[in-house]
């Protein structure tokens, strides 16, 4: 009987710890960006982030060569294709603030470089939820999601690095 209820309690165990070590966790807790506030540009829906002292103002692509009052300009999903056109690869590439291009599966260079066609460009398999382009730096950010799980928790996470980063390349006004 007492064999019984070791072997009971065994398999118990090894079950608990084969299915509590195999789920990957879907997201991790983080700090949000506690920096300066932030007044970003957006071309798109504004998303949802807990940083209250970021201030985004919806602009549209006319309004891409008066980007000063920025710190940075994000462009949504819904607005790539547009973003895609050839007379605003000069404005990525010149502008003094950095440009951010969320969910798309093409990286940056289809943007930021007037002979590729963003319809043609393969996807690239970078698992990066949005990239930013800083064109004084010349230099790209890739922002993934924790586990490449698409959840509300892995999204607050991506923007407040991606606040981080902006940050980190702002210039004063």
């Amino acid at each position: 009987m007492k064999s019984k209820v070791n072997l009971a309690i065994l398999m118990i165990s090894v079950l608990f710890t084969t299915f509590g070590c195999s789920k990957q966790n879907e997201s991790i807790e983080t700090e949000p960006y506690n920096g300066k506030s932030l007044h970003i540009g957006i071309i798109g829906e504004e998303p949802n982030v807990r940083e209250e002292h970021i201030q985004f103002t919806g602009v549209d692509f006319t309004d891409l060569q008066e980007v000063e009052n920025f710190d940075a300009i994000f462009i949504t999903k819904e607005n790539l294709k547009e973003a895609d056109k050839a007379q605003y690869a000069t404005v990525y590439n010149n502008s003094p603030r950095p440009f951010l291009f969320i969910e798309t599966q093409k990286g940056y260079v289809p943007f930021v470089n007037e002979k590729v066609d963003f319809e043609n460009y393969p996807d690239v398999d970078s698992g990066a939820y949005a990239y930013l382009y800083d064109s004084k730096s010349k230099k790209y950010w890739g922002y993934g999601l924790y586990n490449d799980v698409v959840n509300e928790k892995n999204i607050l996470d991506v923007y407040s690095r991606i606040f981080e980063t902006i940050e980190d390349l702002s210039v004063p006004n």
